[in-house]
């Protein structure tokens, strides 16, 4: 056996064992209301941060370039309509998480999140975080989505003003949440930062299908000052 530098691969790229080990990292790291179906996560890209141990293939040809301890799902926000705006350029984080705390391997996920889709061209992550002043929260849950937030702030993630930020979910569970963001690169040159109304309007429509001029997004924008 040899140490391996982690580094961060597909999830197609996996063997059977290793998928499996994705899964209850996945599984494990959220609560029972906030789990999609595994499979259902599929229809977007999931990336799967590897360490440990190298070793030689499996006999099903399982790819053993270290073993899994985080992964991080992501979704380009694209606008598809004929006449959209194409590809933004930004990003949505659904789901990240580490297989194992205090190790320091989410800080180097997102480092190697940034990185990757730095490179590919990406200028703007954004992802949603459960709200801590949720009335009604258990204690332990509150302290859970405060270290949440703090740990992505201490990485370079804004916390947004946004309020009554209330998208739709699947399962009719609607934990009140709130928006975060990282942008990755730099303004171009004569350009201005995206305005919070724009970034309001562009997750709702391209991450969960709500138009701008829907009462949900409306409702948001109003509480929020942007309009």
């Amino acid at each position: 056996m040899v140490r391996v530098s982690p580094r961060l691969v597909e999830l197609s790229s996996l063997g059977a064992a290793d998928v499996e080990a994705v899964r209850a990292i996945y599984e494990g790291a959220f609560p029972d209301e906030l789990l999609a179906p595994f499979e259902d996560l599929l229809v977007d890209r999931m990336l799967v941060y590897l360490a440990g141990e190298d070793g030689e293939d499996g006999e099903d040809g399982e790819d053993r370039r270290g073993v899994p301890v985080g992964l991080a799902l992501v979704r380009d926000l694209v606008d598809a309509a004929p006449a959209g705006r194409g590809d933004t350029g930004w990003t949505f984080l659904r789901y990240f998480a580490a297989g194992r705390r205090g190790q320091g391997i989410g800080s180097a996920l997102w480092a190697e999140l940034t990185r990757r889709l730095r490179a590919e061209g990406c200028t703007r992550l954004v992802w949603d975080v459960e709200d801590p002043d949720e009335p009604g929260l258990a204690g332990h849950l509150v302290e859970e989505h405060r270290r949440r937030i703090v740990f992505y702030e201490r990485l370079g993630g804004r916390l947004r003003p946004v309020r009554d930020y209330l998208p739709p979910h699947d399962d009719g569970h609607a934990p009140r949440l709130l928006l975060m963001d990282q942008p990755l690169t730099p303004p171009a040159d004569g350009q201005e930062e995206v305005g919070l109304r724009e970034l309001v309007e562009t997750v709702y429509a391209l991450r969960y299908g709500v138009p701008a001029d829907d009462p949900v997004v409306r409702r948001t924008l109003a509480a929020s000052g942007l309009v």
